[in-house]
Parts: C-alpha cells; structure tokens; sequence
C-alpha cells in the first residue's frame, strides 16, 4: 500500500505508521484522502473485542482535577456503560477533545481507542473514536473541592451550544442538574430558564450526542438573557480556551448561514368584522416556513439541527393550531385570524428556543402569504408588547372613561326620577 503522506509503500497501512509519519489517525487519513475505510482496513481490524486485562489499574488516587473533569462528564451523560468498559465517545471533529481529556483521566485508566466495526445499516466499515477504562476503575466520590470554572466549562463543551449571543445546556432532568443552575444563580450571578419543549433521548441541540443513555430525560436550559450568556462565557474562558474545539464553538469567528424547515398544519377560522365570504368559518392548509440565520458551528456545520428545529416548531406552534379553529387558540387571533397576525402570534411561539429567528413565511393559499421578521427576543425582553397587536389581551382594556356609556342608557335615569 502507498501512503499518501509520506509516499512510503507499506504492507498495510496502520496507526503505528501514521503516528509517527503524519500524525493522523486511520479515520483521519481516509477523510483527508476521501476514501472508504473499507479499503484501508484489514479483516481482524474490524469488530474487534478488547479485555479488560489490556488496561492498568492505577492505585493513586486521580488529582482534584481530574475528579473535577469525571464529574462534569457524569453530569453531562457523556460517561456511558459498554460490557465491562466506561466509555467516553466524540466524533472525529473532536478528537483534540477527547485527547485533551484523556491527559487527566489517564489517572483512572482512560486509553484512547479508535475502534472499527461493519454497519448494516449504512453498509460500510464505521469509526469509533473513544475514551475507555474497566468500570471499576472510576470512583464514585465527588472531589472535595470542586473547580467551578472547569467544571461548567466541560459542561459547555459536552452540552453546550451558542445562537445568536445566547447559551444553551442541556442536561438531565435529575437534582445534580437543578443544583448546578441553582448555583450559577447564586454563585456568578448568571441566570438560566428551563425551555418546556419536549426533547426526548437524542433529541434536541445537541444532535451529535450519540453517547446519550438510551430513555434519558433532557431538560434544556437556555441563558436568560445576552448578559448572562456573557457572564457565563466570560466565567468558564480560562478553562473553555483550553479545551481544543470545544472553544471553536464559543469563540471562533466562523461563517453564518441561513437554515429554512418547512411544515404544514390544518386549521379553520374566520374574520370578525369582515365584509367579504371570510367572515365565515372556513377551512385550508398552512404551509408555515421558519428561517434561522447564525453561526455554522465548526464541529458540527450546522447552524442548527433540522431535527432540534423541527421539534420546537411542532410543539410550541403546530401541536397548538393543527385541526383547531385560529379564533379559539389566542385572544389575540380571536379577533382577526389573519395570516398577519398569525406569523406574530408564531414568531412570539418560537424567539425563546430560536434566538436566531430570520423570518416566518405562512402561506395561506398557494398565491396568498405573509412573511414576517419580529423583534429580536433581546429586544422582546426589553420592552412591552406590542399594544396595537395585543389589544383584547392588553389589560388595560375596559378601563377607558369612556366605558361609562356603555351604561348610560337615557330612559333607565329618566325612570328612576319619575319613581
């Protein structure tokens, strides 16, 4: 075989060589080379099964670090049961990552591992690249002194993403996860809200997270404002700039895309006070578009995940208007349900999970739409709503003086000075 970086001829290409030749991993070297795996490895390469016995049991005990690190990964899910291995594992983008973590774990017996196996599924020969020890090297105390600033700032690098000035997390539903929130609170001042949408195992931002335990809750946590979202930043960038492309994601200046997600609903409604046919119930199809632009995320080239996209819309907007009449949804469509109306009552629906918010587009018919582009959700938390949109649900309605009249009913006073 010729290697292609060093142009040597070798009976078969292997870690050993690369190592010392280029650097590279196996995987690597077939993306740089756009080939298959598959032709690059040998049978007993593929599928392989590891022993325990490989590893050393180590009898010091890990730095304060080093615990400090597990714990953030325990936290995060990231640390996952294979047989009798625990298993850290990042795609290929991140393998300076999981390098750099290993430089501490090696305490509790991590060893680096680029595993291979054929995939039914996609019919061909797949990577793997993980963090493994025996299960029974890893401790179950947590560090006496917690680094706070490591520990959000792994936390950030496993769950953590960035749209639009704005950090999200997103963690499992459990009391380690509310005390973590809690203390950035109480501690550094940096506020989070929990986001209702509904994300389910392997769902959500975080869409390379393949190492998620199966039927994990997520709950996902979004800073409350840009501040927070830079006092948070600012906390962890000591250790976070450490953390080779984890930090890529936070800090570099990367391009910015626009993302579309295209989805329909069924709803009927109708027009008060209209002097046309639409004054009467009536039925159609939505065909509702939402725009995204932000930051191509270098781990991961996207800007956003279509799935993390698709679920948001779906239950903070779909799941609400599909088969409902528009008039009984919202006070604020109660009124006039048109299409106007509808992309704010929908952009409204959305800004808090999708700060990076372009544009909703809502065809009514196929020659009839809206596009709309709302506030940002920095400037949506500054000031009040819109009045002249939120009118029947603007609480000052009724309060005018000149809802005495509607009382003022001439013949009533006149009967009552007669009596």
């Amino acid at each position: 075989m010729h290697c292609l970086e060093c142009s040597a001829e070798l009976e078969r290409l292997d870690h050993h060589h690369l190592q010392h030749c280029c650097g590279l991993t196996l995987q690597e070297y077939a993306i740089r080379h756009h080939m298959p795996l598959d032709l690059l490895l040998s049978t007993e390469q593929i599928n392989g099964i590891e022993s325990t016995n490989d590893y050393v049991t180590l009898s010091d005990k890990p730095s304060s670090r080093a615990q400090t690190l597990l714990s953030a990964l325990r936290l995060s899910q990231s640390i996952q049961q294979q047989g009798e291995f625990s298993v850290i594992e990042h795609g290929v983008r991140r393998l300076e990552q999981l390098l750099c973590y290993l430089q501490c774990l090696r305490q509790y017996g991590f060893q680096f591992r680029q595993e291979y196996s054929y995939d039914d599924n996609s019919h061909r020969v797949i990577a793997k690249n993980r963090l493994k020890t025996p299960s029974d090297s890893l401790l179950d105390t947590m560090p006496a002194a917690l680094d706070h600033v490591l520990f959000s700032a792994v936390l950030l690098a496993e769950v953590g993403e960035f749209h639009a000035g704005y950090v999200f997390l997103r963690l499992p539903k459990n009391v380690a996860a509310d005390d973590y929130i809690e203390g950035l609170r109480n501690n550094f001042q940096i506020r989070c809200i929990a986001l209702d949408a509904v994300l389910g195992p392997n769902k959500g931002l975080n869409h390379g997270a393949s190492q998620e335990k199966a039927g994990a809750v997520k709950q996902l946590y979004r800073t409350e404002s840009l501040e927070d979202a830079h006092r948070l930043l600012k906390l962890v960038e000591p250790e976070l700039t450490l953390i080779p492309c984890a930090s890529e994601r936070f800090y570099a200046d990367v391009p910015v895309a626009m993302i579309s997600k295209e989805l329909v609903f069924d709803s009927a409604h109708f027009i008060s006070d209209h002097p046309g046919k639409c004054e009467n119930l009536h039925g159609g199809r939505y065909n509702l578009q939402v725009k995204i632009e932000g930051r191509i995320d270098p781990l991961d080239g996207f800007v956003i995940d279509y799935g993390y996209l698709k679920s948001v819309v779906k239950h903070r907007v779909i799941d609400q208007l599909d088969h409902q009449t528009l008039n009984y949804v919202n006070c604020d469509l109660a009124w006039r349900s048109s299409t106007e109306l509808l992309n704010v009552f929908i952009w409204e629906q959305l800004i808090d999970y999708l700060p990076g918010l372009l544009e909703v587009q809502t065809y009514e018919t196929t020659q009839s739409y809206c596009v709309y582009r709302g506030p940002k959700l920095e400037d949506m938390q500054a000031v009040e709503a819109n009045f002249p949109l939120k009118y029947f649900s603007n609480q000052d309605l009724g309060r005018s003086s000149l809802r005495k009249l509607l009382d003022d009913n001439p013949t009533k006073k006149l009967q009552l000075v007669n009596d």
